[in-house]
C-alpha cells in the first residue's frame, strides 16, 4: 500500500515523536509497503534550522522524506509555538493536497493538533484512509499542564480534536490509560490500538566495566563517582525540571560523591543550569541522537525522571527513558503519582525506587538512598530482562503493519 507519514517532528530530529516514527516507518518499509514522509524542515528543539537543510525545501529523494518550510518561533512561548504549528499545518496541506502522490494510508502523529487536524482533512479530500497516533492526549494535558487557560481556545481545540477521533480509521495510543481516556470521548475500543514506545533492546544495553570508563573517559566523565544523569526535554512539558535542579542543589553536601550528566535542550535550560551554578559538579551535553545517548547511558549509575504532579490524570503518559534506562542497565528514581500507568508498570519491575511527584524531601533521601546502596548493581540487573519481555520497541513498532491489514481488509 501507500503509505504517506504526516508528521512535526522527525530525523534528524531528537525526541520521542521523531523517533516513534522513524519506528513505523522502518516497520512499514520492511512489510513492503511504500512510504513517503513530510515533516517541516528539521529546527527542533532549538528553532534553529539543522546544518546542511534549506530553510525553505528539501527534498531527501533517497529516503523519501519531503522537508517543507515552517515559521520558526522566535521564542519559545505558547503563542510563537501555535503560530509555528499553524504555518506548517497551511503549507503541508496544500502541498499534499496538491501532490501526484495518492496515499491510500495517511498516518499522522499527534500533538501538534493541528498536524493531525491537516491530516484528517486531506484524508477526507483525497479519499485515503486515515490513521492517527496520539502520543499526547491534547488539549487535555495541556489544561492540566495550565498551558491553557483561555476558554474560547480550549473549546476549539476540543472540536478539533473531536473531528480528528472521527475521521480516523484506526486510532494509535501509547498507553492503555490513553485508550480509556479515548474510549470516554465516545470512540469504539475496537477502533483503538496500544502501540507503547518501549525500547530498542539491541541499542539500549548494558555495558562492561572497562567499556563502561572508556566511554566515561571520551565524554569526560569522572571515573570514580556515581553518575546520575537525565536525558530529556528542559521545557513546559510533564518533567518537573524545578524540583530536580532544587533536589541536586540539596545534595551539595555529597556532590565528592555523584556527578551529574544532563541530555537535552529546551527553553528552561539555562535558568536550570544557572540554578545549579557552583553548587555540584556537572556535565551537559546538547541533544543528542539516540544511538548517542544509547552509547552514554549504560555508562551511567542512577537516571532520574521527575514528572510533575497531575492531580488529574488526563491518561497514561509513560516516558520512553524508564524503559530505555532499564535496557541500558540502569535503575530508575521515577516520581509519579501512585495511581498513573507508569507508577504501575514500574511496581511490576522494581528496578529502583518510586516516589510521590512534588515531595522533594522525599525526592531527596530517594537519590541519597540510591547512591549510598551498596546493591545499586543488582537492582540494575533487573529491569533489562522486563522490557525485554513487555516493552521491545521493535515488537512493539511492528504492530503498526497489523494496524494496516485491518484497514486494508475493511
Amino acid at each position: 500500500m501507500k503509505i504517506l507519514i504526516y508528521s512535526h517532528f522527525y530525523f534528524p530530529e531528537v525526541g520521542a515523536a521523531s523517533i516513534r516514527m522513524q519506528y513505523f516507518v522502518k516497520a512499514l518499509k520492511s512489510a513492503n509497503h511504500e512510504v513517503r514522509i513530510i515533516s517541516p524542515i528539521p529546527n527542533y528543539p532549538q528553532g534553529k534550522v539543522y546544518e546542511g537543510f534549506n530553510r525553505f525545501y528539501f527534498n531527501d529523494k533517497k529516503n523519501n522524506i519531503i522537508y517543507l518550510p515552517i515559521i520558526l518561533p522566535s521564542k519559545h512561548n505558547l503563542l510563537n509555538r501555535g503560530l509555528s504549528y499553524l504555518s506548517y499545518f497551511i503549507i503541508s496541506f496544500f502541498f499534499i493536497l496538491f501532490s501526484t502522490f495518492k496515499p491510500d494510508v495517511i498516518l499522522s502523529t499527534s500533538p501538534p493538533l493541528f498536524t493531525a487536524f491537516g491530516a484528517a482533512i486531506i484524508s477526507r479530500l483525497r479519499r485515503s484512509r486515515f490513521v492517527v497516533d496520539l502520543r499526547d492526549i491534547w488539549p487535555d494535558i495541556g489544561i492540566e499542564l495550565g498551558l491553557l487557560k483561555h476558554k474560547s481556545i480550549i473549546k476549539v481545540l476540543k472540536k478539533i480534536e473531536n473531528f480528528i477521533l472521527k475521521s480516523a480509521a484506526k486510532i494509535i495510543v501509547t498507553a492503555e490509560g490513553d485508550k480509556k481516556n479515548i474510549i470516554c470521548k465516545g470512540i469504539q475500543s475496537s477502533d483503538i490500538e496500544v502501540i507503547f514506545n518501549g525500547a530498542d533492546v539491541d541499542l539500549f544495553k548494558p555495558t562492561d566495566d572497562v567499556t563502561k570508563i572508556e566511554i566515561r573517559k571520551k565524554f569526560n566523565l569522572p571515573i570514580s563517582k556515581k553518575i546520575i544523569v537525565y536525558f530529556g526535554f528542559f521545557n513546559h512539558g510533564m518533567n518537573d525540571i524545578e524540583l530536580l535542579g532544587e533536589a541536586l542543589i540539596k545534595l551539595t553536601n555529597m556532590k565528592s560523591e555523584f556527578h551529574f550528566l544532563a541530555i537535552g535542550d529546551g527553553d528552561k535550560r539555562k535558568d536550570f543550569f544557572n540554578s545549579l551554578s557552583d553548587k555540584i559538579e556537572y556535565t551537559y551535553l546538547k541533544a543528542l541522537q539516540n544511538s548517542e545517548v544509547a552509547e552514554l547511558i549504560p555508562a551511567c549509575d542512577l537516571s532520574i525522571i521527575p514528572l510533575k504532579k497531575i492531580e488529574r490524570n488526563t491518561g497514561g503518559f509513560i516516558p520512553v527513558k524508564c524503559f530505555e534506562s532499564w535496557a541500558a542497565g540502569v535503575p530508575v528514581l521515577l516520581a509519579s503519582i501512585r495511581t498513573s500507568e507508569i507508577s504501575q508498570i514500574f511496581s511490576n519491575c522494581r528496578a529502583g525506587i518510586l516516589v510521590e511527584p512534588g515531595n522533594i524531601e522525599e525526592f531527596v533521601k530517594a537519590i541519597k538512598t540510591l547512591i549510598s546502596n551498596s546493591n545499586l548493581g543488582q537492582i540494575a540487573k533487573i529491569g533489562r530482562p522486563f522490557v525485554i519481555a513487555h516493552y521491545n520497541r521493535k515488537k512493539e513498532a511492528n504492530k503498526i503493519n497489523k494496524v494496516i491489514d485491518v484497514i486494508k481488509s475493511n
